[in-house]
This record gives structure tokens, sequence and C-alpha cells, in this order.
């Protein structure tokens, strides 16, 4: 999966440049638990540029939440449109979650 990878003060912005599958969700969960065993626990998934997510993905989104949270850190959501906005509202992912827009408010929240 094509990643750009940002570290900015103690947050982590991961982004995504295409679907999040069941053919590519093994990476997303590599590079987070790689995060993880280092001690980084605050991430931020920009969805600017992931034009769909099955459910392979959204089990992997919750999964990475809950293991950051029992880490002690968050998983933020930002730039979530179209089809994956409606997917993550209708399973309410984003009630438990969160969605914020500017990175700067995600990265601060």
């Amino acid at each position: 999966m094509e990643m750009i990878e940002r570290i900015l003060s103690d947050v982590v912005v991961l982004q995504p440049r295409e679907r999040v599958t069941l053919e590519s969700e093994a990476d997303l969960k590599d590079v987070i638990g790689r995060y993880l065993q280092t001690g980084r626990v605050r991430l931020v998934l920009d969805l600017a540029h992931v034009p769909y997510i099955d459910s392979c993905g959204l089990g992997t989104i919750v999964q990475a939440h809950l293991n950051l949270r029992r880490a002690g850190g968050w998983l933020k959501l930002q730039n979530v449109t179209g089809r994956n906005l409606q997917l993550l509202t209708v399973t309410r992912v984003l009630s438990v979650i969160g969605v914020y827009a500017p990175e700067q408010r995600a990265a601060s929240a």
C-alpha cells in the first residue's frame, strides 16, 4: 500500500493513497503496529486519497482504534468524505472515533 507517513510532534499522520480493502489492510495494520511498538500511540488517519473502504478495511480501522486506546493513545480520522463518510456514519464508527477536517485540529485534539 502506498502511504505517506509524517510525524508532527508526538502525532503521526498516515495518508494511505489507495483503497483500504482486504488486499491492502495488512499493510495498514503493519504500519500502525510499527508505530505502536515504538510507543507512538497518537495517530491521525487521513482518508483524503482513499476512494473506498471495504468491511476488512473498516475492521482494521476499528481494531487500530482499540489497540491505540489500550496503549493510552488514540486514533483520529480526517478528510472523510463521500462513500467513506456514509460507511463510517452508518456503522457508527464516527461516533466512536470521531472525524476532523483540518490536520491541525486532528493533531491537537
